[in-house]
This record gives C-alpha cells, structure tokens and sequence, in this order.
C-alpha cells in the first residue's frame, strides 16, 4: 500500500535541500520562487519550484500572452518515490494557483542536454510546443561553474523584479555552448488552451537508444548511486525543518 502523498507550501531551505540532493543540477534558481513541498507518509521527498522564468524586455510571448500569467515549473527535485509525478505536479498547480489566482498559463521545459524527452509532464497532460531556441551556457574560468546565459552579464550586474544582483561577467567565463529544450504547456483556462492548441505538436518519443528523453524515473542504479553520494557531500550542516506544515492536501 502506498504511504498518503502529501503537498503543501515549504520553506526556501527545504527546496534549496532538495534540489542539491535530488536534482542534477544540484543548485535552486535565485529568481522569485514559489516552493511546493512533497510528502510520502512523514517522509519529506522532495520539492517542486515554480518561479517566473520568462525574463527579458518584451511584455507578452506565446503570440500576445502576458507573460505576468506565466508560471514556469523551474526544478521537479525528488528522491524515490511511490506516487507518480504527474500527481504531483497536478496538486502543485492547484496549491499555486491558490496563492497566485492569475496565474493562466504553466510552462515546463526538458533539458535535451541532460537526456530529458518530458515523458513526466507528457503524463500530466502538458500540450507540446516545440523546441527552445539553443541557450547560451558558460563556465566560470575560475570556479569551474557552468552557468545559464540569465546568470552572467557584461557588466556582472542584474535587474530582476527591480532588484539588483551581482553576477559574473562575460569576460570571466568562456562559452561552452548549450542545447536545445522541449517546451510544454499547460493551460488553466479556456482563452489559454486556444493558445496552447495552435501551437500544439505532437508529443517526441525516446529513441532506441535511450539518449533522447532518458527520464529521471529510468535513470540507471550507477546514476543513482552517484547521486546519492553527491547528496551526502552536500548535506548540510543544520538541516531544515521537513515536517509536513498543515493537513490542508492529502491525497
């Protein structure tokens, strides 16, 4: 028998741990975050991370769509589970558009460069856009840091929601290329699905092979041991609190 899945609103720290032990790219983004805790049981298994993630000066995407109505499923970091992911991500939505009533529009992106085809939000019914035009990556000559285009500059400076953060510059990294990524969305209302549905593809498979879209839940038990080595050397020192905070979601 399955242990009750459990979700509700969790602490920056709690997300922060969760990606660093069950993502792979082991960071949470720095942007406005909405951070949605998951439960099995008493067990804390990990976080779902809604953030903005359409930066730039442009107002509207997708054809006119505001994109202040967009929110963008940022990290899905989660250790072994029983309950499948698509219901996660399901209950989240539902927590964020509690929160944030004007949110019209979720976007997810699977990231090719990793082996990710988006079988996860394929499951949870996202329509298929497309591929992302190829984003920029850097590494940091110093640190050895691969960093995304948003995360460095020219001038080691940005803005996001009017504030200002340093970064580092163009010129202290080199260009390692990048690559491109499916993109999904998933309407929330009817104006959003005419959207969705004229840009709407059909959905791309793995290969033979197995390197396009090698999900997280087909990760080989070498990968898996790796990552949980990566895991113990960045446990922290005074871990967070990971007790489920209400009853408000039980499924």
């Amino acid at each position: 028998m399955k242990p009750t899945l459990k979700l509700d609103f969790c602490s920056h720290e709690a997300a922060k741990l969760a990606c660093r032990r069950w993502h792979y790219s082991k960071k949470i983004p720095v942007d406005k975050l909405v951070k949605v805790g998951v439960w099995e049981g008493d067990n804390f298994i990990g976080a779902i991370v809604f953030g903005d993630g359409l930066l730039g000066p442009t107002g509207t995407v997708y054809g006119g769509v505001d994109k202040f109505k967009i929110a963008e499923i940022v990290r899905i970091a989660l250790r072994d589970h029983q309950h499948e992911v698509s219901k996660m991500i399901s209950i989240a939505i539902k927590l964020l558009q509690k929160r944030y009533p004007g949110i019209e529009l979720v976007v997810a992106f699977a990231d090719q460069g990793e082996g990710h085809v988006g079988t996860i939000y394929q499951a949870a019914n996202f329509t298929y856009c497309g591929q992302s035009e190829p984003g920029r990556m850097f590494k940091h000559k110093l640190t050895g840091r691969i960093l995304h285009n948003r995360a460095v500059s020219a001038n080691g400076r940005r803005s996001h929601f009017g504030k200002v953060r340093k970064v580092p510059r163009h010129d202290e990294c080199e260009i390692i290329g990048g690559t491109r990524k499916h993109r999904y969305l998933l309407p929330l209302n009817g104006e959003m699905r005419i959207v969705a549905e004229k840009m709407a593809k059909p959905y791309p498979k793995r290969t033979a092979n197995g390197v396009t879209g090698a999900s997280d839940d087909m990760q080989s038990k070498d990968e898996k041991k790796k990552k949980r080595k990566n895991a113990r050397d960045n446990e922290p020192t005074k871990p967070p609190n990971l007790k489920f905070p209400s009853n408000d979601l039980l499924v």
